[in-house]
């Protein structure tokens, strides 16, 4: 983003303070409760005091700076108690900070929860005007946009029904239809698009990149990997109350899955200056000269014997570049090296793909032609097995390296986990398996199969043959 540009939400050292516990609490209630609890605090000999200094302090948010500017789609991500929900409830002015402040510069629109801002006792037709209404609108420009809003919840059925009939699905679809119709500058998402029927998250999806075409601004808070990499073209992962990092979506997203769900997509089990599994250089040509075979000690070495040595693995892109995360419609590669020290027998790699739950997903058996039955030389080996695009599903990937001889079987090296990589879809991308489907896709595998649909009869046909 060009930092010419005004940006739409400006914040300086923000941090937030509370208290374990309780958070803004009253003096009235907190003399009752000391009233009550007081002969208890006798009791065991414990002074009010003593109790109101053991009061823990917690900082959601400690000295957040950063600029968004106007059009952005910023995702933001984090553990549980990172502080996302903190930061929006900032800027949504429903709490106040601490320290610094959160200059926002346009109509700002918030859908922090389910139905927030809905009164439960009223129809959906009053909570529109109610809920518009306290955005600023007036009554004739809330009528000029209300059958767009009922249009876009689908539910003009229950447009007079007290949303406390609603389900959860109704009371978001409505929510979200109404935060999207309110014309805002600013509009701030907390987890909605997680929320919602087969279609609704694709509609949602729509809805907020017409937004930010006209040149809207969009913060959205999720869990989902997934969709803040389809759906933001920037990411600020907070944890603790800090940004760890700000940057572009791919690139913070890798670095967040790798640091924080244990992902290591490249590892290197010997000490090697001409081994670089970080680079985008070409693959380790086989070297034909003799290799110093490793030299017996009396700690054994799990990645090697007197036939092998297991030197380095990582996941690849089509342009060979080491990648932590890989899109569901891309190729991508796993490139193993190893030493061969001895070729009397025929040592081969061999990879399992399993899920985060431990559930193989499938092995992949070596099977190029060139080296099938064993190398003819000594030497150093690079073998790269790559995955059409359109297999595997979103989610979390492991991949477990093993070293054997296939027949006689017999296994040298099987090092679990020995690699793991995230998949994940990008917005915009329409040629995938998932079609229309909108929620989680099920599965470890999401193929993308050819269907093939004639039309056998016509509808006319077929009902007079009924008669």
């Amino acid at each position: 983003m060009n930092s010419t540009n005004q940006s739409a939400i400006s914040v300086r050292h923000l941090s937030k303070k509370y208290y374990l516990g309780s958070e803004n609490y009253n003096i009235v209630g907190e003399a009752l409760a000391n009233l009550v609890s007081l002969p208890i605090r006798k009791l065991i000999g414990k002074s009010q005091k003593s109790a109101r200094s053991k009061k823990q302090i917690i900082w959601a948010l400690q000295g957040i700076d950063f600029d968004i500017y106007r059009g952005e789609r910023v995702g933001i991500i984090g553990k549980n108690g990172a502080g996302k929900s903190t930061l929006l409830k900032i800027l949504s002015r429903l709490v106040y900070p601490t320290e610094g402040e959160a200059v926002i510069r346009g109509r700002v629109t918030s859908l922090l929860e389910v139905g927030t801002g809905f009164n439960p006792n009223l129809s959906g037709r009053e909570n529109i005007f109610l809920n518009a209404s306290l955005h600023g609108l007036q009554h004739h420009e809330i009528s000029a946009i209300f059958d767009d809003i009922v249009n876009f919840s689908e539910i003009e059925k229950f447009i007079d029904t007290p949303v406390r009939h609603y389900s959860s699905g109704m009371y978001m679809r409505l929510a979200f239809a109404v935060a999207a119709h309110l014309d805002p500058d600013i509009l701030l998402l907390d987890e909605v698009l997680a929320v919602g029927d087969m279609s609704f998250q694709q509609k949602c999806l729509q809805r907020v990149e017409g937004l930010t075409s006209e040149g809207r601004t969009v913060l959205f808070v999720s869990h989902s990997m997934d969709a803040v990499v389809r759906f933001c073209d920037r990411c600020i992962w907070l944890e603790q109350g800090k940004i760890v990092e700000d940057g572009p979506t791919e690139a913070v997203i890798s670095s967040y899955v790798e640091k924080t769900m244990g992902i290591q997509s490249q590892q290197q089990w010997v000490a090697d200056e001409s081994v670089k599994i970080s680079s985008n250089d070409r693959p380790l040509e086989p070297q034909i000269s003799n290799l110093d075979r490793p030299q017996k000690s009396s700690t054994a070495n799990l990645y090697e014997n007197e036939y092998f040595r297991l030197v380095a693995a990582r996941v690849i892109n089509s342009q060979r570049v080491a990648v932590t995360t890989v899109p569901v419609h891309e190729p991508f590669g796993i490139e193993i090296v190893y030493d061969i020290f001895n070729i009397s027998k025929n040592v081969q790699p061999a990879l399992y793909f399993k899920t985060n739950k431990d559930l193989i997903a499938f092995v992949v058996a070596y099977t190029d032609p060139q080296y099938l039955h064993g190398v003819s030389e000594i030497g150093r080996y690079t073998a790269t097995v790559w995955m059409p695009p359109n297999v595997l599903n979103v989610g979390l990937m492991h991949v477990t390296v093993a070293m054997a001889t296939p027949d006689p079987l017999e296994r040298y090296v099987q090092i679990e986990r020995a690699i793991s990589f995230n998949v994940h879809e990008i917005e915009g991308v329409s040629h995938t398996a998932r079609g229309l489907y909108a929620r989680d896709f099920p599965g470890v595998v999401r193929p993308l199969l050819t269907w093939e649909t004639k039309c056998v009869e016509a509808a006319t046909n077929a009902r007079q043959k009924l008669i």
